[in-house]
């Protein structure tokens, strides 16, 4: 179920560090490879994936990034899916992960950053809960 993420991981990362923008080519590629696994397993608790739809949405309105959006959605589906998956677990992990990367890059040049890369830290949150789950 994870080996499309961890696939993916690399060349969504890269270009999201280069440019800021998660390409939709990587985003479609990421999404049919996932689809037999939700075919097969169903989609979970729908009030779940409502929930999580509606904290994106209001993020979105925050400034979070169109690509962020719609790759947490694929990582969202692929947990519900999961019948032990965890949503505040795995948002509390890309929370870390993504604040470690903000302070790392504040220490690193001596000033907070505007923006940040957020592809690698949701890459590296989800590898956190796949190492605790």
């Amino acid at each position: 179920m994870w080996l499309p993420l961890l696939l993916a991981a690399v060349p969504i990362s890269l270009a999201d560090i280069k440019t800021f923008t998660i390409p939709n080519v990587y985003l479609w590629w990421l999404s049919l490879t996932c689809a037999p696994y939700v075919l097969l397993h169903g989609l979970g608790p729908i009030t779940n994936l409502v929930f999580v739809v509606l904290i994106l949405i209001a993020l979105s309105f925050l400034g979070l990034g169109m690509g962020d959006v719609k790759l947490m959605t694929i990582i969202s589906i692929l947990v519900n899916s999961d019948k032990a998956g965890s949503f505040s677990l795995l948002a509390l992990l890309i929370l870390l992960s993504a604040s470690s990367y903000a302070i790392i890059e504040a220490l690193r040049n001596h000033r907070f950053p505007h923006t940040i890369p957020l592809a690698p830290s949701i890459f590296a949150g989800m590898a956190l809960y796949l190492a605790t789950s």
